[in-house]
């Protein structure tokens, strides 16, 4: 009895990873329910235990990924100061070994442009939130003398996520791209250009 409750974990981790990968290869809309339990060789009825509703699971696939890059992008803490810009490059660096993760926020997003959309909502306080964090590292690092006082950290903050969407889209197209070492340039290009002279 005692390893029922890990045996239903593992299960639902397991339906979670099916979720993702196929969301990111069909979309959300072009997966059911019936897919995710064919998949996983379970009963439909298994899939509803666990998350009751499709939405249910969307958010529970949000939550793994969520967590995923938070342990990425904020490995060094939640003031990584400048360290930021090399996290960047690294997780860049990465993309190749967990690629239904790197493509499962495009397809959501692209899914989710409507303002009555089921994840919109989340999906927009998400991006904020990352937005925010950015931009109080941005500050803490100006306070600190690490990063030049006439840079605007909520702006700096927008401009990092808009290149690592920009490239992101980029690789899903086409993954022969050099993503790793175009994040690496810009990243150190960053640094170079952001941090003080006198430094």
């Amino acid at each position: 009895m005692a390893t029922n409750p890990q045996r239903g974990a593992a299960r639902r981790d397991e339906l979670i990873e099916i979720a993702t990968r196929l969301i990111a290869r069909n979309g959300a809309r072009g997966t059911t329910l019936g897919d995710i339990a064919h998949e996983a060789g379970v009963a439909q009825a298994t899939v509803v235990y666990h998350f009751g509703t499709k939405e249910g699971l969307l958010h529970a696939v949000l939550d793994a990924r969520d967590a995923f890059e938070d342990s990425q992008l904020w490995r060094l803490g939640d003031d990584p100061g400048m360290g930021i810009f090399g996290i960047i490059a690294e997780i860049v660096g990465g993309w190749a070994k967990n690629p239904e993760l790197v493509g499962l926020l495009s397809v959501l997003i692209a899914e989710n442009i409507g303002d009555d959309d089921a994840l919109r909502s989340r999906l927009a306080g998400n991006y904020q939130r990352t937005i925010d964090r950015l931009a109080a590292t941005f500050a803490a690092a100006q306070q600190r003398g690490e990063m030049r006082r006439d840079v605007d950290p909520h702006s700096k903050a927008i401009e990092l996520l808009a290149f690592l969407s920009g490239l992101e889209l980029a690789w899903l197209v086409s993954s022969d791209i050099p993503a790793a070492q175009t994040a690496k340039a810009w990243a150190a290009e960053q640094v170079a250009s952001l941090t003080p002279a006198s430094a």
